[in-house]
């Protein structure tokens, strides 16, 4: 009897967590811009957020990827990071661009804003220093 009690338990178990693994994800494509060069629109991979704080240097960054897609087609997916550094103004870099090199962001960037709004930092745009996030 004691053995039955396991197994079924054990079964129960089993179901739960297939189960479980039916549920739908919570993962979405979220779209945040049209680009008008490309002729692509901006799609932000919702479960790619991820921020980072360094306390000690004090420095702040943001990962996402983006997928470029025109007329349902996928283009490609490119990898964003924001950084910003104590008081500097927010920068930017992509892996099309080189490792080196960042930019100042420009608003009204709506990959940055999106982000920043998921998840709950704030920003500013400063337009006495030449309009840029802050």
């Amino acid at each position: 009897m004691r053995k039955l009690r396991i197994c079924l338990r054990a079964l129960l178990v089993g179901v739960f967590l297939w189960a479980a693994g039916m549920l739908p994800a919570g993962a979405a494509d979220i779209w945040v811009n049209h680009w008008n060069r490309e002729n692509a629109d901006i799609y932000l991979m919702d479960d790619t957020i991820s921020c980072f704080y360094e306390s000690r240097s004090h420095i702040r960054r943001i990962n996402v990827s983006a997928k470029m897609v025109r007329n349902g087609q996928l283009l490609k997916v490119i990898r964003w990071e924001f950084m910003k550094y104590k008081t500097d103004m927010w920068r930017y870099r992509t892996d099309t661009m080189d490792r080196k090199i960042t930019t100042v962001v420009i608003p009204h960037n709506r990959i940055f804003e999106y982000c920043m709004d998921q998840i709950g930092w704030s920003y500013y745009i400063c337009s006495d220093r030449g309009r840029w996030y802050y």
